[in-house]
């Protein structure tokens, strides 16, 4: 998921910061400068290594960063120590004013790389928040692990990308991973829902005007088009300043809409306008990961029947191989709200960052290893089960296989309920 991209301007100040700060962009763990000698040295020192999550913890976007913090710490927790190195957890919030925000995330991966004992990290959730960090963390170098980033243009060459991928990576190298499918193929996923399994062809779409939003909206209008469905109307709104959508709706309804898709998010408003719609037109209402949680569900107020949403990763509850996983997780998070769609899927990363870090210190001879040492072993990974899928990563950082699931609304009061999920070749 993503919002609204930071402003390469911003960026680049970004990278020239930590470029100053670390000595003209040295490699913690070389001696290429005197900054990078002194990280060496102080994290070899302590026999300690920190694994960090950047994620939205407050305010509107809590209600799914908060669960996939609770997935990364609690996988964590299971490997205390390896070889007499302590690998421990420290979460970041990059909200501002209850919102994600690109440029808090920025600062938070440079206060990360301030600190030699942290080594890799999970997250971001939003990948406008990730074009935002991956020119930092590229520079330290450190491993970005993301259970939720779906824009395609943050690892994969397209005419109409801007910045391209290669732009986010300075140092010429990648460090950014994810295991969620990308946007290519999360719209078209639920055009094919809709057409398919709920038997309907005559949508009305919306979006943000944000890049996921708006992104995944056009990636869903193409299959939708393509596939023999019919775009009834199309809205792209300031979700800062429209609060009212019924014109929207109304027309939708005058055009013959059967289904709405929402290309937004909880915290960008989408399910007002389902909340909008009762009385008005009766129709299901879908969208992407983005309306997935328990916000959205309260913002739709009463009108929460036939809500369909796309998880760009699978669920863990229908690996039996995790079943015990799982079980731990809700004895040690029993709230209802501990456990969202990137639960698992943030352990998945946490998994596989303590696997990695666990052979690079096998590599560094039982020491701590540098980041760059982790970045090789992540980059190494191969056949790695987790929770909700089987890992290994292309050159551009995309799992070479990733899952698609199918999520609804069900019962009063609501809650989402798994439906069906598919396997997607990178």
């Amino acid at each position: 998921m993503q919002k609204r991209w930071l402003s390469m301007t911003a960026v680049l100040t970004a990278i020239a910061l930590v470029a100053a700060a670390c000595g003209g962009g040295g490699t913690s763990g070389t001696t290429s400068t005197p900054s990078g000698a002194a990280a060496t040295t102080a994290a070899t020192a302590v026999g300690e290594v920190i694994i960090a999550s950047d994620l939205p913890t407050s305010g509107a976007d809590a209600s799914s960063g908060l669960p996939t913090q609770n997935g990364a710490a609690f996988a964590i927790a299971q490997t205390k120590s390896y070889k007499g190195i302590t690998i421990t957890f420290k979460p970041f919030d990059d909200t501002v004013n209850g919102v994600h925000d690109p440029q808090k995330g920025a600062q938070n991966v440079q206060q990360m790389l301030s600190d030699p004992k942290v080594i890799a990290m999970v997250g971001p959730f939003n990948s406008n928040v990730a074009r935002a960090e991956i020119p930092i963390a590229n520079q330290g170098p450190l491993a970005m692990m993301s259970p939720a980033n779906t824009n395609e243009c943050l690892t994969q060459t397209f005419p109409y990308c801007d910045p391209q991928p290669a732009a986010l990576r300075p140092t010429g190298k990648n460090n950014y991973f994810r295991i969620a499918a990308p946007d290519t193929v999360q719209g078209p996923a639920m055009a094919d829902y809709i057409i398919k399994t709920l038997k309907l062809t005559k949508v009305a779409v919306f979006s943000d005007n944000e890049t996921f939003g708006k992104g995944v909206a056009d990636n869903f209008v193409k299959r939708l088009t393509a596939t023999g469905g019919v775009l009834t109307n199309r809205s792209d709104f300031d979700w800062k300043t429209t609060n009212d959508f019924k014109p929207f709706i109304n027309a939708a309804k005058a055009a013959g809409a059967q289904a709405i898709y929402a290309g937004a998010t909880s915290a960008t408003k989408a399910c007002i306008v389902r909340s909008q719609m009762q009385g008005i037109l009766d129709v299901p209402f879908t969208g992407p990961d983005g309306i997935g949680d328990d916000q959205c569900l309260k913002d739709s107020g009463s009108n929460t029947a036939n809500m369909y949403f796309t998880n760009a990763a699978g669920d863990a509850a229908q690996n039996p191989d995790a079943a015990s996983i799982v079980a731990a997780f809700k004895q040690a998070y029993p709230k209802a709200s501990d456990l969202g769609a990137y639960t698992f899927p943030a352990y998945d990363c946490a998994f596989i960052l303590v696997d990695a870090i666990k052979r690079a210190i096998d590599a560094a001879g039982g020491k701590v290893p540098t980041r760059q040492q982790v970045i090789d072993a992540v980059q190494a990974t191969s056949g790695l089960k987790g929770t909700v899928g089987t890992y290994a990563f292309d050159a551009n950082g995309d799992p070479k296989s990733a899952t698609m699931a199918f999520w609804a609304s069900k019962g009063t009061p609501a809650v989402w309920t798994f439906q069906s999920q598919f396997s997607v070749g990178q």
